[in-house]
């Protein structure tokens, strides 16, 4: 069953992470600016052909499905929580500007959950 429901979350989790990583790349956005690759825009309105690039970007990302399915196959269940948790720490992290990745309570989110993923590899029985 903790198969299952990894195999759809580190799915969804892979899915989205590249969506934020190149969306990221690609947009930026104030209270009265939209900026992409390094133009500034007035408006939405002048900004809607490269809204409509995310929207491409999502078809993409639907056609890489098999190649993220061998992705997560390749781990067994405890290894995509502990990834998962890890990264989502570091993306977290990433979201806050000049964010400390290496505070104390960060630490002890990678710490747990990098023993989490390396758990299968290491033959221990509970």
């Amino acid at each position: 069953m903790l198969a299952q429901v990894t195999e759809g979350i580190f799915r969804a989790f892979i899915l989205g992470f590249l969506a934020v990583i190149i969306g990221g790349a690609i947009f930026e956005n104030g209270r009265k600016y939209v900026k992409t690759s390094g133009n500034q825009f007035k408006g939405k309105v002048e900004a809607l052909p490269f809204f409509f690039a995310t929207l491409v970007l999502g078809y993409i990302l639907q056609h890489i499905e098999p190649q993220v399915d061998s992705i997560v196959y390749s781990f067994p269940p405890l290894t995509r929580v502990g990834m998962i948790g890890v990264a989502t720490m570091l993306l977290f992290n990433y979201s806050v500007d000049e964010f400390n990745y290496g505070d104390k309570k960060s630490s002890i989110v990678y710490t747990v959950f990098f023993l989490i993923g390396i758990y299968p590899y290491t033959g221990l029985q509970l």
